[in-house]
């Protein structure tokens, strides 16, 4: 018998070590998460993928970059499998769609509903020297016009609406309509969220005025004091975890895990400003949040699971 090459016995250990089910990476399963574009949610899916890959094992994370009608298509379509913030209630004909064919299961909330509403810094309504201690609703703006003057039109004050193509503007003009703000007031749309919060920021550093629409669990709500005014809360926003029809059959310890992981805006306020303040980024902040809030993590997994995750925590 002429001698093997090399090449061909490299070649035949490699063949019979993958038919006996060795190496690890083609025995993963990998899932794949919608990251959105805001930071809570990001940091949410580098939570559970923490977990899921270190703790259940047998898993690998990947993550797409989406907004959120494009998620909930990408669930439908079996493309993302996991959403960890939906926040559906914007896109209810999206989300109804999938869940009345099938191709979605709702998990169950993420956290309660997510706050959204027109908002005014803490000091103007509050405490010794308040500009405006009776400004308490929407319709109070009325009488407090020039302490929201509008950079742009020195007769009139301004309220931030919201950013350009949200979902969420149609509800600040209905608002802003309904009481009869436009005598007053002019009702300003941003770019960007970026820029809705530079000009909240700005005012707050100033000790002026500003009001206008922002939403929880954020960075700027979790480091600035405001106060939302009456008559502008929007409807409790469902900020739900969902998941493509077959993961209880693709993952069923994933889904069983989802069901229970749980958090709470004061808890996603904190992290994003620890987030902010150190300059860390989702994956960064996760970390910090699995080792500092072990008192909440721990209760979504079991004591094995858990010890895992430690581990891997400490390994790092």
């Amino acid at each position: 018998m002429k001698k093997l090459s090399l090449v061909s016995m490299v070649l035949i250990m490699t063949m019979s070590f993958a038919a006996f089910g060795g190496g690890t990476e083609e025995q993963e399963t990998t899932l794949v998460f919608g990251d959105l574009s805001w930071n809570s949610v990001q940091v949410h899916n580098r939570i559970a993928a923490f977990i899921i890959e270190n703790g259940l094992g047998g898993y690998k994370a990947e993550f797409t970059a989406a907004d959120t009608l494009v998620t909930i298509n990408g669930l439908i379509q079996g493309d993302i499998d996991i959403d960890m913030e939906s926040w559906h209630s914007n896109y209810r004909e999206a989300y109804q769609k999938g869940i009345d064919f099938g191709d979605i299961i709702d998990l169950g909330k993420n956290l309660p509903d997510g706050p959204q509403a027109w908002w005014v810094p803490r000091y103007m309504v509050e405490g010794n020297g308040a500009a405006a201690p009776d400004l308490k609703s929407v319709e109070d703006l009325k009488k407090y016009a020039e302490l929201f003057p509008d950079p742009e039109d020195s007769k009139k004050g301004v309220v931030y609406g919201g950013v350009a193509g949200w979902q969420q503007l149609e509800i600040s003009e209905e608002i802003f309509n309904k009481f009869g703000l436009d005598d007053q007031f002019n009702l300003s749309v941003a770019g960007s969220g970026a820029a809705l919060a530079a000009t909240m920021v700005a005012a707050y550093e100033k000790k002026e005025g500003w009001v206008g629409y922002y939403w929880a669990p954020t960075a700027i709500l979790g480091r600035l004091d405001m106060v939302a005014l009456k008559g502008s809360e929007f409807d409790p926003a469902d900020v739900n975890i969902l998941v493509n029809k077959d993961m209880p059959e693709k993952a069923p310890d994933v889904v069983e895990f989802l069901k229970a992981y749980s958090t709470d805006v004061d808890m996603n306020n904190e992290f994003l400003a620890k987030m902010e303040a150190e300059e860390w980024d989702a994956e960064e902040i996760a970390v910090w949040f699995l080792n500092n809030r072990e008192d909440v993590w721990t209760r979504w997994v079991d004591a094995d699971t858990a010890a895992r995750v430690k581990d891997a925590l400490a390994a790092l």
